[in-house]
């Protein structure tokens, strides 16, 4: 037995179409070839970005919720960003933007033409606006770079010393839902 059966009929009924089946190919393979020569450089920053938050987002979980091994939960970026305080706590500070920062790596993993336009950035602007004043920034790419510095620095878990310091300087920080 083949392990394909019937191809060669299947042929000869798409013989006298060849030319059109051809035609309309080369046309899909011209819009394929389009789509694949796009610029990735936003998509990759977008990414890199997205990777380097969820890499301090690991690190801060574990540590408040004194986790050993939090990534064999399998939590999703979602999930680990929905976890942060939304009080009390300087992560709380940087949670909606990691939230939006997450919907805008969404956005290219849904469509092969995402557009990230200034209005985009939400709740990582207000962070930007606080954290760095009066900064410019040429797009939006490099204001999603920028926010991410911000968002990792404040998840950064404190050495032992200094934690009382951020409970106490964050007592009355609250997170609205935006």
């Amino acid at each position: 037995m083949r392990e394909i059966e019937g191809i060669e009929e299947a042929i000869e009924i798409l013989r006298p179409h060849w030319a059109a089946i051809e035609d309309d190919f080369n046309r899909e393979n011209e819009r394929f070839k389009a789509l694949f020569a796009r610029d990735h450089d936003t998509l990759g920053r977008v990414l890199k970005c997205h990777l380097i938050v969820e890499h301090y987002l690991g690190r801060f979980l574990a540590a408040h919720f004194n986790l050993n091994n939090i990534s064999s939960a399998k939590l999703s970026f979602f999930q680990k960003a929905t976890l942060l305080p939304d009080s009390a706590e300087s992560a709380a500070f940087v949670k909606p933007g990691i939230l939006r920062l997450n919907a805008i790596r969404n956005q290219f993993g849904h469509t092969l033409e995402p557009v990230v336009g200034g209005a985009d950035l939400g709740p990582m602007q207000a962070v930007l606006d606080l954290a760095r004043p009066g900064v410019v920034f040429p797009n939006t790419i490099d204001a999603i770079e920028a926010f991410t510095t911000v968002a990792c620095t404040w998840l950064i878990v404190p050495p032992q010393g200094l934690q009382q310091v951020f409970v106490d300087a964050f007592a009355k920080v609250r997170v609205h839902a935006i």
